[in-house]
Protein backbone atom coordinates (compact mmCIF):
# COMPACT_ATOMS: atom_id res chain seq x y z
CA UNK A 1 0.00 0.00 0.00
CA UNK A 2 1.44 3.29 -0.84
CA UNK A 3 0.22 6.55 1.00
CA UNK A 4 1.50 9.95 1.10
CA UNK A 5 3.12 12.15 4.42
CA UNK A 6 1.14 14.79 5.42
CA UNK A 7 1.73 18.86 3.29
CA UNK A 8 0.81 22.34 4.22
CA UNK A 9 -2.62 21.59 3.08
CA UNK A 10 -3.50 18.82 4.64
CA UNK A 11 -1.23 18.17 8.23
CA UNK A 12 -3.94 15.91 9.19
CA UNK A 13 -1.29 13.07 8.08
CA UNK A 14 -0.86 10.33 5.77
CA UNK A 15 -4.01 9.18 2.92
CA UNK A 16 -4.00 5.95 0.88
CA UNK A 17 -3.07 6.54 -2.90
CA UNK A 18 -2.54 3.09 -4.04
CA UNK A 19 -4.16 -0.48 -2.66
CA UNK A 20 -5.79 -2.93 -4.03
CA UNK A 21 -8.25 -0.93 -4.45
CA UNK A 22 -9.08 3.11 -3.63
CA UNK A 23 -12.55 4.40 -3.40
CA UNK A 24 -12.69 8.06 -4.01
CA UNK A 25 -15.56 10.35 -2.97
CA UNK A 26 -15.29 13.46 -5.68
CA UNK A 27 -17.54 15.52 -3.88
CA UNK A 28 -16.21 15.38 -0.82
CA UNK A 29 -12.57 16.00 -2.40
CA UNK A 30 -13.42 19.37 -4.75
CA UNK A 31 -14.89 20.54 -1.16
CA UNK A 32 -11.63 19.77 0.45
CA UNK A 33 -9.76 21.30 -2.09
CA UNK A 34 -12.11 24.22 -2.32
CA UNK A 35 -11.72 25.01 1.67
CA UNK A 36 -7.42 24.73 1.86
CA UNK A 37 -5.44 27.58 2.10
CA UNK A 38 -4.01 26.37 -1.71
CA UNK A 39 -7.15 27.50 -3.33
CA UNK A 40 -7.37 30.65 -1.27
CA UNK A 41 -3.70 31.75 -2.02
CA UNK A 42 -3.22 30.37 -5.52
CA UNK A 43 -4.83 30.33 -9.24
CA UNK A 44 -5.44 26.64 -8.85
CA UNK A 45 -4.99 23.64 -6.01
CA UNK A 46 -5.06 19.88 -6.81
CA UNK A 47 -4.62 16.71 -5.54
CA UNK A 48 -3.64 13.38 -6.21
CA UNK A 49 -6.73 10.48 -5.84
CA UNK A 50 -4.35 7.53 -7.20
CA UNK A 51 -1.02 7.08 -7.87
CA UNK A 52 0.88 3.64 -9.29
CA UNK A 53 3.90 3.37 -11.13
CA UNK A 54 1.69 3.44 -14.66
CA UNK A 55 -1.13 5.45 -13.58
CA UNK A 56 -2.00 8.89 -12.05
CA UNK A 57 -5.88 10.05 -11.13
CA UNK A 58 -5.56 14.06 -9.53
CA UNK A 59 -8.22 16.18 -9.00
CA UNK A 60 -7.93 19.69 -10.16
CA UNK A 61 -9.87 23.38 -9.04
CA UNK A 62 -8.89 26.19 -10.99
CA UNK A 63 -10.23 29.98 -10.38
CA UNK A 64 -11.14 31.77 -13.45
CA UNK A 65 -8.57 33.32 -15.65
CA UNK A 66 -6.01 30.42 -14.73
CA UNK A 67 -3.38 28.39 -16.89
CA UNK A 68 -2.20 24.98 -16.60
CA UNK A 69 1.11 26.11 -18.75
CA UNK A 70 2.00 23.95 -21.76
CA UNK A 71 3.26 20.81 -21.22
CA UNK A 72 3.38 17.64 -22.97
CA UNK A 73 3.25 13.79 -20.88
CA UNK A 74 4.86 10.38 -21.26
CA UNK A 75 1.58 8.93 -20.99
CA UNK A 76 -2.23 8.82 -22.72
CA UNK A 77 -3.84 11.58 -21.03
CA UNK A 78 -7.73 12.15 -19.99
CA UNK A 79 -9.21 15.17 -18.85
CA UNK A 80 -12.94 15.24 -17.46
CA UNK A 81 -14.57 18.59 -16.76
CA UNK A 82 -16.79 18.09 -13.97
CA UNK A 83 -17.80 21.38 -13.51
CA UNK A 84 -17.01 24.86 -15.34
CA UNK A 85 -15.29 25.59 -18.51
CA UNK A 86 -11.83 25.54 -20.20
CA UNK A 87 -9.97 26.11 -23.18
CA UNK A 88 -8.08 23.38 -24.18
CA UNK A 89 -4.93 24.13 -26.38
CA UNK A 90 -3.80 20.92 -28.19
CA UNK A 91 -1.28 20.61 -30.74
CA UNK A 92 -1.48 24.58 -31.33
CA UNK A 93 -5.63 24.20 -32.23
CA UNK A 94 -8.25 25.54 -29.64
CA UNK A 95 -11.08 24.00 -28.25
CA UNK A 96 -13.84 24.62 -25.69
CA UNK A 97 -14.38 22.11 -23.26
CA UNK A 98 -17.91 22.06 -20.85
CA UNK A 99 -18.91 20.47 -17.81
CA UNK A 100 -19.72 16.53 -18.87
CA UNK A 101 -16.87 16.45 -21.65
CA UNK A 102 -13.62 14.19 -21.76
CA UNK A 103 -11.01 15.01 -23.80
CA UNK A 104 -8.52 12.21 -24.38
CA UNK A 105 -4.50 12.94 -25.74
CA UNK A 106 -2.05 10.83 -26.81
CA UNK A 107 1.52 10.78 -25.54
CA UNK A 108 3.48 13.47 -26.17
CA UNK A 109 0.46 15.67 -27.51
CA UNK A 110 1.95 19.31 -26.32
CA UNK A 111 -1.41 21.04 -24.49
CA UNK A 112 -2.38 23.69 -22.01
CA UNK A 113 -5.60 24.75 -20.25
CA UNK A 114 -7.15 28.14 -19.66
CA UNK A 115 -9.79 28.12 -17.12
CA UNK A 116 -12.85 30.87 -18.74
CA UNK A 117 -14.58 30.30 -15.16
CA UNK A 118 -14.33 28.32 -12.22
CA UNK A 119 -13.66 24.55 -13.12
CA UNK A 120 -12.73 21.17 -11.82
CA UNK A 121 -10.80 18.66 -13.90
CA UNK A 122 -10.51 15.15 -13.32
CA UNK A 123 -7.11 14.38 -14.82
CA UNK A 124 -5.77 10.71 -15.17
CA UNK A 125 -1.80 9.53 -16.56
CA UNK A 126 -1.47 6.37 -17.87
CA UNK A 127 2.19 5.14 -18.86
CA UNK A 128 3.27 2.61 -20.24
CA UNK A 129 5.07 -0.09 -18.44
Amino acid sequence: MKTTDSTYNRPEGARVLDAPYVITDINTSLQQLQHEHGWEETDCNGITLFKTDNLTTVLICMHTGSRIGENSIDGTVTMQILEGEVELTADEEVVTLHAGQLVMLHHEVTHSLLATEETMVLLTNHTCC
